[in-house]
């Protein structure tokens, strides 16, 4: 291959249609969507991160209609209001290049949440449209401070399990009650600790930044922390860890994954899902 027809490691990657091979119930509110099909060769080929795009089909659509790269110009031309699917971000939990999976992890968000609807619906042989990977994840330090809530938690799961075996710190996973833990096989000097909101609405609970301000955090050591979750809660965090504890702007990752009353589409027009 020429220098000239050589992929750039900075084009932007395809939208890819791929098919629901299995699912699988995680706990009463979190269902796992496996997720295959040829257009998911080459997946990393180019691209790395943690997140990916997924584009829901509408009612009327077996499968997305999805945005196509332009060769020209190499920007995305993206399909019609009338047919366009709605668009998320969501964590990749599992990519498995042999057996060319990738799973995605969804919380079930009551009755409204348009990708949760699908996720809680999908059967093998529907499709999901996806776009990436990308994004950024916690950086590598000498001790970790992993904090969010359910909505974060294929993300804490996927990092935990990219950490050497030598990691240390403290995670912290706000979850409803004990029957939404999941079985996660931290470092064994990797804590995990699990908050109960117990009746408390989502996005109304103070459990997480409460357990942030009473952890003693090490002073002799290079801190990496990320945060995820609600807007409200992420920002207190950060603006704790910065302001409060005194830690740079590089070892604090906090990005928000929904704002209470708000649809994605909606919070991160206006907030960019709180992105320093």
């Amino acid at each position: 291959m020429t220098t000239a027809n050589r992929p750039s490691r900075h084009a932007r990657p395809p939208a890819r249609n791929l098919e629901v091979l299995r699912t699988a119930e995680l706990s009463p509110s979190m269902r796992r969507v496996t997720l295959g099909g040829e257009e998911l060769t080459g997946f990393l080929d180019e691209h790395q991160g943690p997140n990916i795009k997924v584009f829901v089909p509408r009612q009327d659509q077996r499968r997305p209609v999805l945005p196509v790269l332009d060769g020209q110009t190499g920007r995305y031309v993206w399909p019609e209001a009338h047919e366009r699917p709605t668009m998320r971000t969501y964590t990749v939990r599992r990519y498995d290049e042999s057996r060319c999976e990738l799973d995605v992890d969804f919380v079930m968000h009551g009755e409204h949440g348009v990708a949760s609807s699908w996720a809680r619906n999908a059967r093998p042989g529907d499709f999901l449209g996806v776009m990436g990977p990308g994004g950024r994840t916690c950086r590598a330090a000498d001790w970790y401070l992993l904090v969010g809530d359910e909505t974060a938690m294929p993300a804490i799961c996927a990092t935990v399990e990219r950490l050497p075996v030598t990691a240390r710190g403290q995670v912290f996973i706000e979850v409803s009650d004990a029957a939404e833990q999941l079985d996660i096989v931290c470092p064994p000097d990797l804590r995990l600790t699990w908050l109960h909101r117990d009746g408390v609405p989502a996005g109304r609970s103070t459990l997480l930044p409460d357990a942030v301000r009473e952890l003693e955090l090490p002073d002799d050591q290079d801190v990496s922390a990320w945060v995820s979750g609600e807007s409200t809660m992420v920002r207190g965090i950060r603006r704790h860890l910065r302001a409060d504890r005194g830690l740079p702007a590089q070892s604090v990752l906090a990005v928000g994954y929904w704002k209470r009353g708000m649809a994605e589409t909606e919070y991160h027009d206006q907030y960019n899902h709180d992105r320093d």
